[in-house]
């Protein structure tokens, strides 16, 4: 059997349930357990078509969902410092730069 290779860096895609952010029409719903392909090297996720429908079918319902949480939202301004380059990789770590 091939194994499936990211696009991007030619990483090895394993299948993965993460949670997703998911925006529709406007609201966020996080979903938890999604079914997806992750690239061991970069982090790029992969979404079958049936996946993406799942999505959207449980977020047009999120009237139903189990818990409910309060997200802060805030706006940046201009930074008054050098920018600083974070990799997928980097960010799953938890490292800033």
């Amino acid at each position: 059997m091939k194994a499936h290779v990211c696009e991007f860096c030619n990483g090895d895609i394993r299948q993965r349930k993460v949670t997703v952010n998911h925006w529709y029409e406007g609201t966020l719903v996080i979903i938890k357990d999604v079914p997806v392909g992750v690239c061991g090297e970069c982090g790029h996720r992969y979404y079958t078509g049936k996946t993406l429908d799942a999505l959207d079918a449980l977020a047009q319902n999120s009237e139903m969902a189990q818990e409910r949480i309060s997200v802060p939202v805030m706006v940046m301004g201009i930074l008054d410092f050098p920018f600083v380059s974070v990799t997928n990789s980097n960010r799953r770590r938890g490292n800033r730069g």
